[in-house]
């Protein structure tokens, strides 16, 4: 199922198990979807917010408990960890800040700070505060993004947008498998 049919049949609950996750896509469409009066801003910000928020934090708890667990299976992962892990501890709130603008990376890296010595009362109000920032952002490109489709097709275009939108979704989707794939070769993962 792709992301806009998702969204479309499930719209919030979209929204928070997307941005659980990853959640460029489903939020840049949720943003869209606002501009389009299917879905609420506030509501997709909030929920998006939420979403990503709850994640960062399961994923930080995985890396307190079973962090080196899990590193242990992908081999390649081990080489670097300790880089990871001297890097979040130097840097703290700016790396924590960076991390979740890292597509692809965002899972990796809260199980590395799960795994490092930052305290939980900082990474959780500094994530927090980057999720929350994240979340504007990008449900604000789907906005202007719909804006922009609106303004080059017109309102009447309605069939032509909704190509446009599975066009822009179906390359995205490539791009990030692509990118997937890329990271799972250099790791040894699979």
């Amino acid at each position: 199922m792709s992301a806009e049919l998702f969204l479309e049949k499930f719209g919030y609950v979209a929204v928070f198990i997307g941005t659980f996750f990853e959640g460029e896509t489903i939020l840049v469409l949720a943003g869209f979807f606002s501009e389009q009066n299917y879905l609420s801003l506030p509501l997709v910000i909030i929920v998006g917010f939420l979403g990503a928020y709850s994640g960062h934090i399961f994923w930080f708890w995985l890396g307190r408990a079973r962090g080196l667990r899990i590193v242990n299976h992908f081999p390649r992962m081990q080489k670097h960890l300790g880089q990871g892990i001297r890097l979040f501890e130097r840097y703290g709130i700016p790396a924590i800040f960076i991390s979740q603008y890292l597509y692809g990376l965002r899972i990796t890296c809260a199980i590395v700070v799960g795994i490092s010595r930052i305290s939980v009362a900082k990474f959780l109000f500094y994530q927090g505060l980057s999720c929350l920032t994240w979340t504007i952002i990008i449900a604000h490109l789907g906005v202007y993004f719909g804006r922009a489709v609106e303004t080059l097709l017109g309102k009447a275009a309605h069939v032509e947008k909704y190509a446009l939108i599975a066009i822009v979704t179906i390359a995205v989707l490539l791009y990030a498998w692509h990118r997937w794939k890329e990271r799972k070769e250099e790791t040894g993962i699979g």
